[in-house]
């Protein structure tokens, strides 16, 4: 990463697995998520929980530069060692990204109740793909219940992206997702990209 992208800001994406009691498992995630936000440099978190996948889960910090995320470094890893102390069946692993696109709609990503991630490896052109990526958000932009999006690509693969798209109710998701434009649209992702398309729900931040 050069100088002048260490100065943009940045997103510090944490997959979670756990074979451990889930309301346990969820109250210590959203206490390390806390612990995090009290940084210098912090933006924005998103805490979920992965609808398909029992026990996974994904945790999003901004910061406003790979600067600062590093300066709080040694904090966030002891605070992330003990996430991992909670017990043996817990797995973690973590992916730099940075923002190519986002479109705050009706609320920003932390306050939505559900969300839906599109991972994406490419194998055409990333202009073609970030340009069919913002025709997906248009067909989702009209419905009353959508918030807004976030292309989000690895700071050390290009190929790799993860789209965020997140909505005020899972009832407006599910509307939007069973329309015909939506799935059509995200077809068309695939002439340039491996899709992978997952649902979450937000932990509550309490």
């Amino acid at each position: 990463m050069s100088q002048a992208e260490r100065g943009r800001q940045v997103t510090l994406v944490e997959r979670l697995t756990t074979t451990g009691d889930p309301s346990s498992f969820e109250r210590a995630l959203v206490a390390y998520a806390r612990h995090r936000e009290s940084a210098k440099g912090f933006e924005e978190l998103v805490t979920a929980a992965c609808a398909d996948r029992p026990g996974s889960y994904l945790h999003l910090d901004r910061w406003s530069s790979l600067d600062r995320l590093l300066q709080v470094g040694h904090e966030a890893g002891e605070s992330l060692a003990r996430l991992r102390g909670l017990g043996s069946g817990t797995d973690t692993s973590s992916e730099l990204m940075v923002t190519v696109g986002r479109m705050t709609v009706r609320s920003k990503i932390s306050d939505a109740s559900h969300i839906v991630l599109v991972h994406a490896l490419l194998d055409g052109d990333p202009k073609r793909f970030e340009l069919d990526f913002g025709s997906v958000v248009g067909q989702c932009v009209p419905d009353s219940g959508f918030g807004g999006s976030d292309l989000l690509r690895s700071a050390t693969d290009p190929r790799t992206y993860t789209g965020l798209l997140w909505w005020l109710d899972p009832e407006a998701c599910a509307r939007v997702r069973r329309g015909v434009g939506y799935p059509d649209r995200l077809a068309k992702l695939g002439a340039s990209a491996q899709i992978r398309e997952e649902t979450a729900r937000l932990l509550p931040m309490v």
